[in-house]
């Protein structure tokens, strides 16, 4: 091993030391340990696999003396199933898209092994215990209420009926909520890695901008399958199919064309040439506040074409 890849392995081992021990001792930096992998993904782009799955056992050994081996394992495994995965692929140059999923199996082992480690450990099954520290919650705040007669008892009624109801919605979303993370957080870190790597002189196979995303059509086709059924089940009220199922397939179709509402809003942009990045971010929080308009949008876009309705005007014009 050159003296330059020791010297990089120890700064950004050093680095992933510091941002976990940063994310787990101070709470309102708990997202911070989403982006623990990083440090290994700039460091395997820049020195290879070999230096980068060292640097991430001397981490995961030094995390250990300040947190102790139980809690330093999960840490460890973010930066050797996410970050030196990562970093592998990085420096093989492999696409966008293959450096999401390589991401998205990492964080999804990565939460698999949390929730098994959690189970073998307490004894306790995770989502049970979820939900009833839920419902534990809800029940000392309607105790809460009660006993100070904040609100009158119908009030209290309504709004008892509300928590039950979003109990019950959570349990439904909750195995969307668990699929979807690791995507999520696959992505975000490879934009991360993009930005710090493209900052540092390095060429990266990116993401092509939101705008000139395009479902293909084979996607297109395969949800039109979903949002058929879902209707059919709607209008005939079938109930064979049990509706957690239903939930989570519907949640990921949703998202879908919520992401292609967002893209044809910003080729919108771009063809009345606005560059406005205030604008723009303002645009994107609002389009988060009216989701099912631009899901509907979505669906038109992908179906009817919208963006070439008004790119074909433009050119006839």
């Amino acid at each position: 091993m050159k003296t330059r890849g020791i010297t990089e392995g120890a700064m950004f081992c050093a680095l992933g030391v510091i941002i976990t021990l940063v994310s787990y001792y101070i709470p309102i930096f708990v997202i911070l340990v989403f982006f623990i992998p990083v440090p290994m993904i700039v460091l395997g782009k820049r020195q290879g696999l070999k230096v980068s799955v060292i640097s991430a056992l001397a981490a995961t050994l030094l995390i250990g003396l300040f947190l102790g081996p139980v809690n330093a394992i999960p840490f460890g495994a973010l930066m050797l199933f996410v970050g030196c995965s990562l970093g592998y692929a990085y420096n093989q140059n492999f696409s966008s898209f293959r450096k999401v999923i390589i991401g998205t199996v990492g964080f999804a082992i990565f939460l698999i092994a949390v929730v098994i480690g959690f189970e073998v450990i307490s004894g306790i099954n995770f989502t049970n215990y979820l939900f009833q520290t839920l419902e534990e919650s809800t029940n000392e705040v309607m105790a809460f209420y009660e006993t100070t007669n904040i609100i009158s008892g119908d009030q209290l009624t309504t709004t008892k009926e509300a928590m039950e109801t979003n109990i019950k919605l959570m349990k439904l979303a909750l195995p969307s909520a668990f699929i979807m993370m690791p995507v999520l957080f696959g992505m975000v870190n490879v934009v991360v890695s993009d930005l710090i790597l493209k900052r540092l002189g390095y060429e990266v196979n990116g993401f092509k901008p939101l705008r000139e995303w395009e479902m293909p059509a084979s996607l297109k086709y395969f949800l039109m399958i979903f949002l058929f059924g879902d209707f059919i089940i709607s209008i005939f009220q079938i109930t064979a199919i049990p509706q957690i199922y239903l939930v989570t397939i519907m949640y990921f179709v949703n998202v879908i064309f919520f992401v292609m509402g967002l893209s044809l809003i910003f080729n919108y942009l771009d063809y009345k040439k606005v560059t406005n990045k205030g604008i723009k971010v303002l645009i994107l929080f609002l389009s988060f506040l009216i989701i099912s308009i631009v899901t509907i949008a979505g669906v038109a876009d992908t179906y009817i074409g919208i963006r070439r309705i008004f790119r074909r005007e433009s050119q006839i014009k």
